[in-house]
């Protein structure tokens, strides 16, 4: 048997104009370069030095607070979401009677690691790669975890957004997570 012979079919044809389908704050995979590029068009001010600057700051700070279980240091630094998840822990730690104590030896590494506009926020991911001194205690003192002699090399990452349309310089942290 043989095949049906091939018969032309006329294209539909669709009137109208083409038009960029892409929103202009696509959440897509970016590159650093093209992700730094949007949120320099965003806000011309944004200067990568001077933001991994205050995101190294920020993370000390924010180290130091979790550890102490000061909520009110914490608060303005973090979104809801973030806020809510280290308050959690904080008032875990405090019904079991423990206490953390948390020192940064030495930043290894603070990298930007990923750029992007999102619906006009600027979300700028960082990489800290620290040496820090990690010790819960009970509530009798003993020790129930970390080593408070041996610094332990920690890998955090970090994303961090601020409202480019805003008046307010400061960047909240929006997301914590550590590499897999």
């Amino acid at each position: 048997m043989r095949p049906p012979p091939f018969q032309a079919v006329q294209p539909k044809v669709i009137e109208g104009t083409a038009r960029d389908v892409t929103p202009p704050d696509y959440d897509g995979p970016l590159s650093l370069e093209a992700g730094l590029a949007r949120i320099h068009q965003a806000d011309p001010s944004f200067d990568e030095r001077h933001f991994l600057k205050g995101a190294e700051s920020a993370f000390g700070i924010i180290v130091d607070a979790f550890a102490r279980g000061d909520t009110g240091a914490l608060r303005p630094l973090l979104a809801d979401a973030v806020y809510n998840d280290f308050a959690k822990a904080i008032e875990a730690r405090a019904q079991a009677g423990e206490t953390l104590e948390a020192h940064i030896q030495a930043f290894d590494t603070v990298d930007l690691v990923q750029a992007r506009l999102l619906e006009g926020q600027a979300l700028c991911t960082v990489k800290f790669i620290t040496h820090q001194t990690n010790v819960t205690r009970d509530a009798q003192g003993r020790v129930v975890d970390g080593d408070a002699e041996h610094p332990a090399e920690v890998v955090d990452i970090w994303t961090f957004a601020r409202d480019t349309r805003s008046s307010d310089p400061n960047w909240r942290l929006v997301e914590t997570r550590v590499p897999h």
